[in-house]
């Protein structure tokens, strides 16, 4: 197993813990009242959010995913050299899935402040990832 340097793995614990918490916070949306999702939709600039039952679930069911998807992360950050390999290809499919996202964003069409916010998250943050999870020689 490739070892890297102990700044490194706190840096990763740092990382993987904030993706966790972010990702953890979206239980919310998997409660709240549709008036109060509308009213962040509207907020954000996107107009009133349709009160349709697919857009309810769709809704609903990606911040459950998010919210369970924090377990990796969080897990991951517990023990930082024995989940190397793990961070590795969490960084990698998240830098395919942050271009991947960018395709979606702009033929959805998304305003282009959302599409560069959230690229730019994507490629900074499992581009980090990616950087810190490689061995401090540079393997």
């Amino acid at each position: 197993m490739t070892e890297i340097s102990p700044s490194r793995q706190r840096a990763l614990v740092i990382l993987l813990r904030v993706l966790g918490g972010l990702s953890l916070s979206a239980i919310g949306a998997v409660f709240i009242p549709h008036a109060w999702m509308n009213a962040i939709h509207r907020t954000i600039g996107l107009g009133d959010l349709p009160d349709l039952p697919v857009v309810e679930y769709l809704s609903r069911s990606l911040s459950l995913f998010y919210a369970w998807l924090a377990i990796v992360p969080i897990y991951a950050s517990l023990d930082v050299p024995r989940h190397l390999g793990l961070i590795r290809l969490f960084a990698l499919s998240g830098l395919l899935v942050g271009v991947i996202q960018t395709i979606i964003d702009v033929t959805a069409p998304l305003p282009l402040w959302w599409t560069v916010a959230e690229g730019a998250f994507l490629f900074l943050y499992f581009g980090a990832l990616w950087v810190l999870s490689r061995s401090s020689a540079g393997g």
